[in-house]
């Protein structure tokens, strides 16, 4: 008997509960879940209204070469 012998309604009652089972497994073996996500977000927010600790560090200037060709002559035949 395959799943195409089941009624549809089933077919898709099925899987869903198979897909939210494997979403809950993973969410707990890569230790993440909507509240440690809703924690990290609110720890992010207060860091972001305080300011970063550390001033922010200019870059210096690139310098871009002008791809100039060699002044050499070329010889012609």
């Amino acid at each position: 008997m395959t799943i195409y012998n089941m009624p549809l309604w089933l077919r898709k009652f099925t899987f869903n509960k198979i897909q939210k089972h494997f979403n809950d497994v993973n969410a707990q073996k890569s230790g993440t879940s909507t509240n440690d996500i809703n924690e990290a977000k609110s720890i992010l927010q207060k860091a972001q209204s305080q300011g970063s600790p550390q001033p922010k560090q200019s870059k210096p200037p690139v310098k871009v070469p002008d791809f100039v060709t060699s002044t050499r002559k070329t010889s012609r035949k």
